[in-house]
């Protein structure tokens, strides 16, 4: 299952000069490529190199496109501080499904996340998380940003919240 954060290592080993790069699931199976080299400009040739790559190595369910990376903040794709425990799961090439609920249940003391359904049409994973105590808003941001960092790329999370 190829998360952002492992698809990004894949391009960087694979074009070294790319210096910035960030992968944005849009849902539907697409994603978009954000990227800039070492002058902080994406060429015409490095464009048509990293969707050619996308093509041929990355999932082929998922649709790519590849701007340059400040279009990122023009698409209102925030910049994330991820954990490093977080990162470690996320980096890990043969994470599945169970490995994924596995580390997410162990982040978060007194919350439960649990798979309800994949919505095939949308690529959404529909998530619940319980707990005996209610979820504060800044958890379940922290919970939601978590969960988006565990998805394959192309596919989106959504997260039902049940507590007292």
């Amino acid at each position: 299952m190829g998360t952002r954060l492992w698809m990004e290592h894949v391009i960087k080993q694979r074009f070294p000069h790319v210096r910035y790069i960030r992968i944005h699931s849009t849902g539907s199976h697409k994603a978009v490529i954000y990227a800039w080299d070492e002058h902080l400009c994406l060429s015409e040739k490095d464009t048509a190199d990293l969707f050619r790559f996308a093509s041929d190595h990355l999932p082929q369910d998922v649709c790519f496109t590849v701007k340059p990376y400040a279009s990122a903040v023009e698409d209102g794709v925030a910049p994330i501080e991820v954990p490093d425990r977080l990162r470690r799961a996320a980096m890990n090439g043969s994470l599945d499904q169970a490995g994924v609920f596995a580390e997410l249940n162990s982040l978060f003391t007194g919350v439960v996340v649990a798979y309800k359904r994949y919505d095939l049409r949308t690529g959404t994973v529909h998530l619940d998380a319980y707990s005996y105590a209610s979820i504060e808003e800044q958890a379940r941001s922290v919970i939601q940003s978590h969960v988006n960092e565990l998805m394959p790329v192309g596919s989106t999370a959504r997260v039902v919240f049940y507590g007292t």
